[in-house]
């Protein structure tokens, strides 16, 4: 979990980003607290109207408090998980009296929502934010983490460590945007996928890239980077949006250009057909025992040098799944593999982690793991 907390002076205009979303059909409201209504009568006018009548209690604070809290995509999370987790980082970073709105947003590739909150509190006075973001906020993304089992940013630095030394130990590090020149770095990564790995299809390159954070952009039909057969390199940031300037495949001394990359298809392909096998057979092991779990099957998958990408709509609704087997550097799209291991099956994975994260957030789940915990009971 990133949280990001960002002090502005115009709290209505944080209220209406968010809202706007809402009528965009890219938001929803989430959850609230203190508020003088119910979630679900509440309108615009009756949350900036809150947050406007306990501002005026203390006319010097002229600020506000937009909080995001950002999850790794492999946290599944329901409406109702991820309203508990805001409520317990509310309650750690010492908000828990104080009135705030949070909206769940859909126009990213992972799970994230918006906060609104005053720190003026009843009596006028307001709260401290003196470094609200190295010590509450990370206590709190710490506890909340643990408690709910989320991914962590350490788990996912082993885990890109672990990937690049199954790949190679002369691979390039994953693209961090602004810790070298662009053009080396992406230099570096594009060189080595285009050489070393075995694609046959522009997708199948892409797939192989966006383990690095870069990606091949060939453009929108009908657009002229399109109809002339061209070809960017971009770098990516850890939710796959675009990041920085793009270089033309012409840049490059290995001439990763589209007309290049396309006389490699047809050579790729016996060495994709040699190591299919090879990657259905774990797939279906680690799937065929209907695991709850996605982030286990990612983990479990990643120890066989097999990297599982999962391509969502804004729905949460499975498009496509690719296999990239680091080892032997070839790609296997989902769909070229047995049902087992297709989008249909990975979209059934996601619902029953969902499920298991629901009932897990349910009173009958706590009391039965303090049961569990309790001295000298068990229950078989």
């Amino acid at each position: 979990m990133r949280p990001k907390i960002i002090s502005c002076r115009h709290i209505t205009r944080s209220v209406h980003y968010n809202e706007e979303k809402i009528a965009q059909q890219r938001a929803e409201r989430l959850t609230a607290a203190n508020m003088l209504k119910p979630l679900e009568q509440l309108s615009r006018e009756d949350i900036q109207r809150r947050f406007e009548r306990r501002m005026q209690l203390n006319e010097r604070v002229s600020t506000s408090l937009h909080i995001t809290l950002n999850f790794d995509p492999q946290d599944q999370l329901t409406n109702d998980r991820m309203r508990e987790i805001v409520h317990s980082y509310m309650h750690e970073i010492g908000f828990v009296k104080q009135p705030w709105v949070a909206w769940r947003h859909h126009d990213a590739g992972h799970p994230h929502c918006h906060i609104v909150a005053t720190h003026v509190q009843w009596s006028g006075d307001p709260i401290d934010l003196y470094n609200i973001g190295q010590n509450q906020s990370e206590r709190a993304r710490l506890k909340i983490e643990r408690d709910f089992h989320l991914v962590t940013s350490e788990m996912k630095q082993q885990q890109r460590e672990r990937e690049r030394q199954m790949h190679d130990p002369e691979a390039p590090h994953r693209l961090v945007y602004g810790q070298e020149p662009l053009a080396r770095a992406l230099s570096k990564i594009v060189d080595y996928v285009a050489e070393k790995y075995h694609y046959t299809s522009i997708e199948e390159f892409n797939a192989a890239l966006r383990l690095y954070n870069v990606e091949a952009y060939i453009g929108r039909p009908g657009t002229k980077l399109y109809d002339s057969h061209g070809l960017l390199y971009r770098a990516l940031d850890e939710n796959r949006h675009y990041i920085g300037r793009p270089l033309k495949a012409s840049f490059f001394d290995s001439k990763p250009t589209l007309d290049n990359l396309e006389k490699k298809f047809a050579q790729n392909l016996s060495e994709k057909l040699e190591h299919k096998e090879h990657v259905e057979v774990y797939a279906m092991y680690y799937l065929l025992g209907k695991p709850d779990n996605i982030a286990k099957v990612h983990r479990e998958l990643n120890s066989e040098g097999i990297v599982l990408q999962i391509d969502q709509d804004r729905a949460g609704t499975v498009k496509q799944v690719t296999y990239v087997d680091v080892r032997n550097k070839v790609i296997i799209p989902g769909k070229e593999l047995r049902t087992e291991c297709g989008a249909e099956a990975i979209q059934q994975t996601l619902e029953r982690h969902q499920l298991r994260l629901a009932f897990e957030g349910t009173p009958e789940y706590r009391q039965r793991q303090g049961l569990r915990q309790g001295p000298r009971l068990r229950i078989g």
